[in-house]
């Protein structure tokens, strides 16, 4: 099928018509992550970055702690040409929480996911926490067949965990990138927006392809 040599050619634009009902479709992408990762500064970010495209502010619900067990309803609208056909697709970001004792949460965000955002944290004492999360992470997506990007947020950390270490460590190929070009891991520093968008844009195309290749 031409969408796989097409893959990495499919870009995301600004142009929308929103009359042509026929060519529209939603999406909705999880950031999934251990406890203060950085999925909440993630969703502000992206906030941030598409300003001009957004449908929805989004809003925050909290723990009486202040630590966030979903944001939600940020509604992204976009667009991007296969062939020449235009489509308009509307994406629905939303953040569950990483802490361990609202499991049942997270499975509830995660229903009707069709891209995972997972937000790994660059301090080495959090490495079994990203672990344990991405483990379970695995667990729902293994049998889902739901296409994920890994991202590995604070990068700025002056002991930052060495790359190949948390690949080790969570099981990921060595190589920097897989074969349709999307990096095995985005290092980002999501306080600055560094690769937020970038690690974001990747799992949207991985999402239209996976719609399109069935």
């Amino acid at each position: 099928m031409e969408l796989q040599e097409n893959k990495n050619q499919l870009e995301l634009g600004n142009d929308f018509d929103f009359n042509d009902r026929s060519n529209m479709l939603q999406f909705k992408i999880v950031y999934w992550g251990a406890g203060e990762s950085g999925k909440t500064t993630n969703f502000l970010r992206l906030r941030e970055k598409f300003d001009l495209l957004r449908l929805s502010k989004g809003y925050s619900i909290e723990t009486t702690e202040g630590r966030t067990l979903w944001e939600d309803s940020l509604y992204l609208l976009f667009d991007f040409t296969l062939r020449n056909t235009k489509f308009n697709i509307i994406t629905h970001v939303v953040t569950c929480t990483g802490q361990e004792r609202f499991l049942s949460t997270r499975e509830y965000v995660l229903e009707g996911a069709d891209g995972i955002v997972f937000v790994g944290d660059s301090d080495p004492e959090k490495l079994e926490q990203n672990k344990r999360s991405f483990r379970e992470l695995i667990g729902f997506v293994s049998t889902q067949k739901i296409p994920f990007q890994v991202q590995l947020n604070k990068r700025d950390l002056i002991n930052a965990i060495e790359i190949n270490k948390f690949k080790i460590a969570l099981g990921l190929p060595l190589v920097e990138s897989y074969p349709d070009g999307s990096s095995v891991v985005y290092p980002a520093e999501a306080l600055q927006g560094r690769n937020v968008v970038e690690c974001f844009k990747r799992i949207v195309l991985q999402v239209i392809f996976e719609y399109f290749k069935e």
